[in-house]
């Protein structure tokens, strides 16, 4: 089968759990299919695949050349598919499918025509490729949001996540002290770093100097990451923008922290986390909850005092760090291996190419 990738973002121009999987879905379909991909970028093109075709993707035309791009390279390549990471595009004369991560796109200005709507814009459009397009849900959270803006059930379907389990895989927690509080994820206000340096902050000054917090994630807000270090004045807490490589931070990690107030429609950082067999303290929402199976420990949505709390209660207690650890991990192989996930999603193109 010829597949046509259409992905807005693509690491290393931008690297979140929407890229990451991506990235990994085309390897997986490579193995198979004859694939081209086409990527947008904002920041640099320096990284990119170098077989991909790429868009410069800024300002308010970002939108109409990416789907112009698309549409010219299904003419050039003439895929039996096109299977895209971005919402907005459509190929007309083509089969499409698309994935819905969620329906915030991304927060932070993820980019593209969608981002800058209101919200009954932004459903308004989800229904309009709804109509147009196959939908691929990554979580059954995501999918009955879906359904509750009027996408048709028929053109829904459910394929959660993968997670490379080669890659983000256990080695030795670090122990002893300072217990190492990790928070992976990008810097923008919504998934709420300033939360977890509050939580620390309320730590009882003996029981501050037993721990040590680090941010690290794809650095998306400029201003939000100053008023983080701001925050964190004199606070046991430190900084590490635009990594790489996210993995040796889960590593290094005891305690995992994902305490986001955005609406997820997965959750990848607690789950790259569990994959990792670190423990996970996350934010109570019924996407992360799904795709964690509950393993970890839940705190309500920006609530500083029950994650302090929660916090304090992992670092007195080392075995249940391990044992959540392990559970997750168990819990992760058994659901997220990618090789797994491509097949749903094999089966799932089997059925459109069919229909």
């Amino acid at each position: 089968m010829r597949i046509l990738m259409v992905a807005r973002r693509y690491p290393p121009d931008v690297r979140s759990g929407t890229e990451t999987v991506f990235e990994n879905l085309v390897a997986q379909a490579r193995k198979q299919h004859d694939v081209h991909l086409l990527v947008g970028w904002r920041n640099s093109e320096v990284g990119l695949p170098p077989e991909a075709s790429r868009v410069q993707l800024r300002g308010a035309a970002a939108w109409p050349t990416l789907a112009a791009a698309a549409v010219r390279e299904a003419a050039l390549f003439r895929p039996d598919l096109v299977l895209s990471n971005s919402i907005e595009v459509w190929v007309p004369g083509f089969l499409n499918a698309v994935i819905v991560h969620d329906l915030n796109f991304g927060g932070g200005g993820g980019g593209g025509l969608a981002s800058g709507m209101g919200a009954r814009a932004r459903e308004a459009f989800y229904r309009l490729r709804g109509r147009q397009t196959a939908i691929l849900a990554v979580s059954e959270a995501t999918r009955q949001r879906l359904l509750g803006i009027g996408i048709p059930e028929k053109n829904l379907h459910l394929v959660r996540n993968g997670v490379d389990l080669a890659r983000f895989r256990p080695t030795p927690p670090p122990g002893g002290e300072p217990v190492r509080l990790v928070y992976p994820s990008r810097i923008l206000p919504g998934k709420a770093q300033h939360l977890a340096i509050d939580a620390v902050g309320r730590l009882r000054p003996e029981q501050r100097r037993r721990v040590h917090l680090s941010i690290v994630g794809a650095l998306a807000d400029h201003i939000y990451a100053d008023r983080l270090r701001l925050q964190s004045f004199k606070q046991p807490v430190d900084f590490s923008f635009d990594v790489p490589d996210m993995v040796p931070f889960y590593q290094k990690a005891d305690i995992v922290l994902f305490p986001t107030l955005m609406e997820e429609g997965f959750g990848y950082t607690a789950v790259e986390a569990m994959a990792c067999a670190r423990p996970v303290i996350w934010s109570e929402q019924p996407a992360i909850r799904e795709a964690t199976g509950g393993i970890g420990l839940a705190v309500p949505p920006d609530d500083a005092d029950a994650l302090r709390h929660t916090i304090w209660k992992l670092v007195e207690d080392p075995s249940l760090r391990l044992r959540i650890g392990e559970e997750g991990r168990r819990f992760v192989e058994a659901h997220y291996a990618w090789e797994s996930v491509w097949a749903r999603y094999e089966e799932i193109f089997a059925r459109l190419r069919g229909r």
